[in-house]
């Protein structure tokens, strides 16, 4: 299947700023001093993957429902399935064997369990970082149950979606508001990482599926408006403040951020996807093909910079390049060792409906 270099390339950065936002501490090298503004707003390279997960999650399901005006969520389900907890479980054993057999401090067995079951964003947990798979998956179950309802319903349009996204975005700003108000202080796990707090931001990407595939012509005078260039660069500028305005001194930008930078990172999507300059594809198809395989870079990436600090010392430039480039390289190891073979398995016994009425064709 050909892929879409542009999403490719919004996987890259969005897997990147993650990676950097990561690194532990700060040096007062010129370019440590870099690598510190890209770690304060790194964060919001979740944002993006959000936006991104709900866009192509919809689609899918869009295309299915067109297709055979049905939508088989038993099916979708288990093809998710075959997605996501391959590379996720052999991540989750493996750290616990790591840990038990190498760590200082081997990790806990109920916290395991957190996480085998996708509670760890709401629990405590072991690896830190896997609260934003958790929340893709209460997303997908919840997405589901909500179109086959709407389908149910005869509501499957524009509409219903953009009340949807209005709900889940009043609920989070106002549960995000409550939390300002009562607690005045930076709490990252009761602040951001609670699947109701983050839900509008996948469902912004919902919102954008629906549109570019029920209201093209609204999706094509985005596209051409004049003003485009604009908007374009008021939505980096905002995107920007996350790397000026430190999370943990400015607790409000768990309300204005998580609600504005999906909004931003969506416009970005809408204008990029699309956009065939041969000179920018060119420019990011090396980036575009790790961006492929930026799931599993994710998963692993905490490891490979627990083994680059043991292996250099912190500040030098090597330390940088070492963690970033294992990141990257073993990430494409696992991915191509244990996801990409059960993607295929999935083709063979777990086809996809869309493809199959349109090959029928």
């Amino acid at each position: 299947m050909k892929r879409n270099l542009q999403l490719d390339f919004l996987r890259f950065m969005g897997v990147i700023l993650v990676v950097i936002h990561h690194v532990p501490f700060h040096d007062t090298t010129v370019f440590g001093a870099f690598i510190s503004v890209i770690q304060t707003g790194g964060w919001a390279g979740v944002d993006l993957f959000f936006v991104l997960s709900g866009y192509l999650i919809a689609g899918l399901i869009i295309k299915e429902y067109e297709a055979n005006q049905t939508f088989n969520i038993r099916l979708f389900l288990i093809r998710r399935g075959f997605k996501i907890y391959p590379a996720y479980y052999f991540y989750l054993i493996y750290q616990f064997w790591y840990s038990a057999n190498f760590a200082k401090y081997p990790q806990q067995l109920n916290r395991f369990f957190h996480e085998v079951f996708f509670i760890t964003n709401y629990t405590k947990n072991n690896n830190g970082h896997l609260w934003s798979i958790s929340v893709e998956e209460h997303f997908y179950v919840l997405l589901a149950i909500a179109f086959i309802v709407l389908i149910k319903l005869k509501k499957v349009n524009l509409k219903s979606m953009l009340v949807l996204y209005l709900i889940l975005l009043i609920v989070g700003i106002t549960c995000r508001t409550y939390n300002f108000f009562t607690y005045h202080n930076y709490d990252f796990d009761r602040d951001y990482t609670r699947s109701h707090l983050r839900f509008d931001a996948m469902f912004f990407g919902v919102l954008i599926a629906f549109v570019a595939n029920y209201k093209k012509d609204l999706m094509q005078r985005i596209l051409k408006n004049k003003y485009r260039p604009l908007y374009f660069t008021l939505c980096l500028l905002f995107i920007s403040t996350n790397f000026i305005y430190g999370r943990w001194d400015t607790p409000w930008q768990g309300i204005i951020s998580l609600s504005l930078n999906p909004i931003c990172f969506g416009y970005i999507m809408i204008c990029l996807i699309d956009y065939n300059n041969p000179t920018f594809l060119k420019i990011i198809k090396p980036l575009s093909y790790i961006g492929a395989y930026s799931y599993s870079i994710y998963l692993f990436h905490i490891h490979f910079l627990v083994q680059s600090l043991k292996l250099f010392h912190y500040g030098h430039t090597v330390f940088y390049i070492s963690y970033v480039a294992f990141a990257f390289i073993g990430g494409i190891i696992v991915s191509k060792a244990i996801e990409y073979p059960f993607l295929k398995m999935r083709e063979r016994y777990f086809p996809n409906r869309y493809k199959l009425k349109k090959a029928e064709q």
